[in-house]
């Protein structure tokens, strides 16, 4: 590698899912200082290649337009999206390395072996599910993967050249960033590929990915009443080359956002169920600051100390507002604990039914609203929902922590019965909250609710004989067990 103002170094081959050519970085944030011209093409014959002593590269054209490619930087987009699969490109046995198909029934089964360690958290999203169909199912695609090992075999030069054979790619679409040529407005060089529009492929049946470490937690109470207590991480850990990672931390898992590798293809992968496992969730105890912490690059070993780094692309699903991705389930706060016992007092009443209370992150809003993250944490605020039935009609109560904002800021519980999909209007609805700034929206709350009662929370104090005093903590759970229940019993006779 060759950093500007430095001599030419080296550095491991897991980061090649991060670097790019004339790109910033500081810790493990990639920028670009320069103005470039971002378009896209539709490739519209095969591809060549030009070569010098230090880089291969790959030329597409679009009509009369020539677009030369860095050969790392179109591997890099067609499949090198993170480490694991870097990692795996680079080994003799290649793809079977990682995972095998399973073709014989009636469903496709591409099935992960025991000892890859390719993380389940990349499977979390459609996107990477349906990149890795692609890979493992589509012979070309297969093959020019492989290639990379390969080529890396043949290369006697002293550094590694990078090289490999790319899949056919005539009638892809890409969407590029880079610049035209000073003299020839006809020939454009490619920094970044921003979008990869993979060209039609069939798929006979059905695909699922069978994943050995998948699990299905199933939360519970904690037997004595108290959960354990956890301490926040270091959400920006530094990032240091010589740090050993240790095989029992957790990985630091970082995503690069603005990449979409995007198949022609409707159909969903999705993840085969695991093995169910009880667990008590642990809260997160904000008032503590976290310990500086590193992170180091490569596998992990038992004598190592540091976290592992994770960085990837095209680890979330395409930006669709008709379909925002579901709330992710995350380690409860303090503040959970009063909302939980809350609901399990109201759920003694007549004629309820709980059906589960989680505690799950905002989602990200499409626009530059901040407030969706917590002030103390720097990460996405949590919001509390507990799942009941009154006189067999579907509920769901929700409380957004917004502890950490002055009090200025009011936000009530709200209690929802949705229209169609629960799981869907949920999505739909908190969305359009952080989208506001951590505000219901009343239009979004009527397009997908059959019902919406607002919860306004009782009063810290009481009156007592003409002076204000504070209701006791007991006082206070009674009188907001009180509040709830009158708004469900509305909810159900309006």
């Amino acid at each position: 590698m060759q950093f500007l103002g430095h001599p030419e170094s080296r550095v491991p081959a897991e980061l090649i899912p991060m670097l790019m050519l004339n790109s910033h970085y500081s810790n493990k944030e990639r920028t670009v200082p320069h103005k470039r011209e971002i378009f896209e093409i539709k490739v519209s014959d095969h591809f060549q290649r030009t070569s010098s002593s230090q880089s291969h590269s790959i030329i597409l054209r679009d009509g009369n337009l020539k677009v030369v490619i860095p050969a790392i930087e179109l591997a890099r987009a067609l499949f090198l999206h993170n480490v694991h699969l870097t990692r795996t490109a680079l080994r003799p046995n290649g793809l079977q390395g990682m995972a095998v198909v399973d073709d014989i029934g009636e469903e496709c089964i591409i099935r992960f072996n025991k000892l890859s360690d390719y993380p389940l958290s990349n499977l979390s999203k459609q996107g990477p599910c349906k990149h890795l169909r692609w890979l493992l199912l589509n012979p070309e695609a297969t093959r020019s993967f492989n290639s990379i090992y390969g080529k890396l075999q043949q290369d006697e030069n002293t550094g590694w050249n990078f090289n490999f054979e790319p899949p056919p790619l005539k009638n892809w679409r890409l969407k590029i960033a880079g610049e035209y040529d000073r003299d020839d407005p006809m020939l454009f060089y490619v920094e970044e590929i921003k979008t990869v529009y993979s060209s039609s492929f069939r798929y006979d049946k059905k695909v699922s990915i069978y994943h050995p470490k998948k699990t299905d937690v199933i939360p519970v109470e904690p037997s004595n009443g108290k959960r354990p207590e956890i301490n926040r991480t270091d959400p920006d850990s530094h990032l240091d080359f010589q740090a050993t990672p240790g095989n029992y931390r957790k990985r630091d898992v970082v995503s690069e956002e603005g990449f979409q590798f995007i198949c022609d293809s409707e159909d969903a992968v999705n993840v085969m169920p695991g093995k169910a496992l009880s667990r008590v969730a642990p809260n997160v105890n904000i008032t503590v600051e976290p310990k500086p912490d590193t992170s180091g690059v490569g596998h992990g070993t038992a004598n190592g100390s540091a976290q592992e780094l994770d960085w990837a692309i095209n680890r979330s699903d395409c930006d669709d507002p008709t379909n925002p991705e579901t709330p992710k389930e995350v380690s409860p706060t303090g503040n959970f604990q009063l909302f939980e016992k809350v609901i399990k007092q109201l759920m003694k009443l007549p004629d309820y039914e709980h059906k589960g209370t989680q505690c799950l992150a905002m989602p990200k809003p499409n626009n530059a609203s901040l407030i969706y993250k917590n002030k103390l944490t720097q990460e996405a605020r949590t919001f509390h929902c507990a799942y009941f039935y009154y006189r067999q009609t579907p509920l769901v109560i929700i409380e957004v922590d917004i502890s950490d904002i002055n009090d200025k800021h009011s936000l009530g519980s709200r209690l929802f019965g949705f229209s169609e999909s629960g799981k869907d209007g949920l999505a739909h609805i908190m969305k359009a909250c952080s989208e506001k700034g951590v505000r219901w929206d009343s239009s979004a709350n009527e397009a997908h609710c059959s019902v919406v009662v607002e919860i306004k929370h009782p009063s810290r104090t009481k009156k007592v004989d003409g002076e204000t005093v504070l209701r006791t903590e007991r006082e206070y759970e009674t009188a907001w067990i009180e509040s709830l229940d009158r708004a469900v019993k509305r909810a159900v006779t309006q």
